[in-house]
């Protein structure tokens, strides 16, 4: 059985909510999902492109070498391609959830100018965790970090994306730009944003995760996590 791991997203943590719903659907089917930390356990502050690359690369190793199957959401779906695109022969499948690419060329249009120069001015931004609504203080590096390598991957690897229609941080186009250039990749639209919260949407990523893993994706049972959030 393939090792499978998910990458959380930007803000987030290995108790992402989307991550641990999804665990628990897989484990249905006899599936172990390991929920990556992505910032080197320092805190979603600690966050970079690279933490999360030496994470994806420390977790194969765990694996014992075996092709990996990832699933990312946003920024750790970024990081999922990224790595699959550095190393094609330890990635199996990719799962991309809203995949934040470009991201560095676009916090202009997800802050607003005027918070971005005072990001740059100020050394740091304070952002609302979304799980817990607690302030969390995200040093300027990051943008810079994200400017010089936060592009969009191109990967030999079989892949499938799904994109909010409506997704109001991550425009479709760029996954769409994405699977155009990737001759093994196939784009899904969903009715949703950036959250992909609606029950339709996880319930299509809980049926595209077991396929990845080489399962058929049957009906899942009712109850599990709650709801995640939009971060994840």
């Amino acid at each position: 059985m393939p090792s499978v791991a998910y990458a959380h997203g930007f803000l987030s943590s290995a108790q992402s909510s989307k991550g641990r719903f999804l665990r628990e659907r897989l484990a249905r089917h006899g599936i172990d999902l390991e929920l990556l930390t992505l910032n080197g356990g320092a805190g979603p502050a600690a966050l970079t492109p690279q933490s999360a690359l030496d994470a994806l690369q420390a977790h194969w190793q765990r694996a014992g070498g075996v092709p990996l199957t990832l699933v990312g959401s946003s920024f750790g779906g970024w990081a999922a391609a990224r790595y699959a695109e550095l190393h094609p022969g330890r990635v199996r499948r990719l799962l991309l959830l809203n995949p934040g690419f470009e991201l560095g060329r676009r916090w202009e249009c997800i802050v607003g100018t005027a918070a971005l120069e005072a990001w740059r001015r100020d050394g740091a931004r304070t952002f609302a965790m979304p799980s817990t609504g607690e302030p969390c203080q995200v040093p300027w590096s990051f943008v810079e970090q994200t400017r010089a390598e936060a592009g969009t991957p191109a990967v030999s690897t079989e892949a499938v994306v799904l994109h909010g229609r409506r997704d109001e941080v991550v425009p479709p186009s760029l996954s769409e730009a994405f699977v155009h250039a990737s001759p093994l990749a196939r784009l899904v639209l969903l009715d949703d944003d950036h959250a992909l919260t609606a029950p339709p949407s996880l319930e299509r990523i809980a049926r595209e995760a077991l396929a990845a893993c080489g399962g058929e994706g049957g009906s899942p049972r009712e109850g599990g996590p709650p709801a995640p959030s939009s971060w994840d």
